[in-house]
């Protein structure tokens, strides 16, 4: 059968002061669930990135193999001295047989690899090497770097006579946790083009221009170019107080200044903590593969993990250092695991506070709906005598009682969705907190409050739906 929607409407209006109060609590219920929606996922989504961006996630890549840094994931070693330890590695963990291997608490020599040539000169980092590990699953930032001394012109007007020289790519700024003091970065078609601009950090800006009001604007001089300052910036390192002033600039510019064309590093920041080692492992498989290394041959670069770089091995005994290193791998998983069980324990938490809230908002919205539907029931008892008396079955009347609580219950939960997404709106720019507006959450809301009508409204659609017709008519 069909619902006449205009009589539904016109039923509805006869009790406009009930219809208004039960839509303004079905509009709240709806309104709650468009929140809960919203922030949930927001929170899910910064602890998703919080778990990408936290911890030790960046890998360098280096050009030959003489940083102590005691063992990589690779399967390489030195003793922590600057020198490999050993002719004879592992082929998986990176265990040694050098003198420390000796030691009682050495762990049990297995099947090893014979290592013994080296190539002189090691290959210089290229665009090929940024290629291949650019392509890498995991790898999401890349940025090769370069750097060196360049003395300034001699009517350079700056009180420094020679700059450090750092050429680098996107990424780099955000890699290392620089903040924007004044000005701009370079931006990525400055990058792209090589244009003639540089940004400083605030330390080595003020040591070249301790009398101007500000650096922006300035020309730093070379011999045979200039490079416009457009930012400056505050960092961590020791840019800010080293000796020589650092300029940062573009890979293009940097180049022409150096005059030479490889990199001094390539810096990969994973996707998250645990697949770090992974990744430095394959980047090393890769890089070996390019290289062409024979199997005896060790490797001519670095690829070194944030955590290895953090473990210093100076003045340490080199089978501590090789037995802390081989674990790196071990202590990155359990760091990450147990951090992302905390977060997102805490984020079901709130999500699960915050669904109560809305169950409970939604369901006082449902209770309206029975409320008055209730009411216009018993107000209507003598119409349905009437329209049974003259033919109406049972199941219209039910039919016709259905759509208007579900007509109420839309009506309001069209409200509810306006309003929680406005709130989104407001949480976000006001409270800067983490929301998310997403419409299948919206549809899946309005549909929420259309079966919430559907199911308290039927109750006393049914009620009227079976009264006999001669009690009734009857009725006053």
């Amino acid at each position: 059968m069909s619902v006449d929607l205009g009589a539904t409407a016109r039923s509805l209006l006869r009790n406009r002061l009930q219809a208004s109060l039960t839509l303004i609590g079905m509009s709240v219920g709806v309104a709650m669930v468009v929140l809960v929606s919203g922030l949930g996922l927001g929170a899910q989504r910064q602890i998703e990135a919080q778990l990408q961006s936290a911890g030790p996630t960046l890998i360098t890549i280096r050009s030959g193999n003489f940083t102590p840094a005691g063992a990589s994931s690779a399967g390489q070693e030195d003793s922590s001295g600057g020198e490999v330890g050993g002719a004879v590695l592992s082929g998986g963990d990176g265990v040694g047989a050098d003198s420390s291997a000796a030691s009682p608490n050495a762990p049990a020599p297995r099947p090893a690899i014979r290592m013994t040539r080296f190539r002189s000169p090691a290959t210089a980092l290229s665009e090929a090497e940024v290629r291949t590990v650019s392509g890498m699953r995991d790898a999401v930032a890349v940025a090769a770097f370069m750097e060196g001394n360049v003395s300034l012109a001699q009517d350079a007007g700056t009180l420094a006579r020679v700059v450090h020289v750092n050429g680098f790519q996107s990424p780099w700024p955000n890699m290392q946790g620089w903040r924007l003091a004044s000005g701009r970065w370079i931006s990525e078609r400055e990058q792209r083009d090589g244009a003639a601009v540089a940004i400083l950090p605030v330390g080595a800006a003020d040591r070249l221009w301790p009398d101007a009001a500000t650096p922006l604007g300035q020309i730093l001089k070379f011999k045979d170019r200039a490079l416009t300052v457009v930012g400056t910036f505050t960092t961590h390192d020791a840019d800010a107080q080293a000796v020589i002033p650092q300029v940062y600039t573009n890979l293009a510019q940097a180049r022409a200044l150096l005059g030479r064309d490889d990199y001094d590093a390539i810096m990969v920041r994973a996707g998250a903590v645990n697949v770090v080692s992974a990744l430095a492992a394959r980047i090393s498989a890769s890089l070996r593969e390019l290289h062409e290394l024979s199997s005896d041959t060790f490797n001519d670069f670095t690829v070194q993990t944030q955590s290895a770089a953090a473990m210093r091995g100076m003045g340490t005994s080199p089978g501590t250092v090789r037995s802390v290193h081989s674990n790196i791998f071990n202590l990155d998983q359990a760091s990450y695991e147990e951090m992302a069980r905390s977060l997102r324990k805490a984020g079901r938490t709130f999500s699960l506070l915050l669904a109560a809230g809305a169950a409970i908002s939604l369901l006082v919205g449902g209770i309206g709906v029975m409320n008055i539907m209730l009411v216009s029931v018993t107000s209507r008892t003598r119409e349905i005598g009437l329209r049974m008396a003259v033919g109406a079955r049972t199941r219209d009347v039910l039919m016709q009682f259905l759509a208007e609580a579900t007509m109420l219950a839309t009506i309001g939960g069209l409200f509810g969705v306006l309003l929680g997404t406005l709130g989104l709106i407001a949480l976000s720019h006001t409270l800067h907190w983490a929301t998310v507006v997403s419409p299948v959450m919206l549809v899946l809301a309005l549909l929420m409050a259309a079966l919430t009508g559907v199911a308290f409204g039927y109750g006393p659609a049914r009620r009227g739906a079976f009264l006999d017709p001669a009690i009734a008519l009857r009725a006053e």
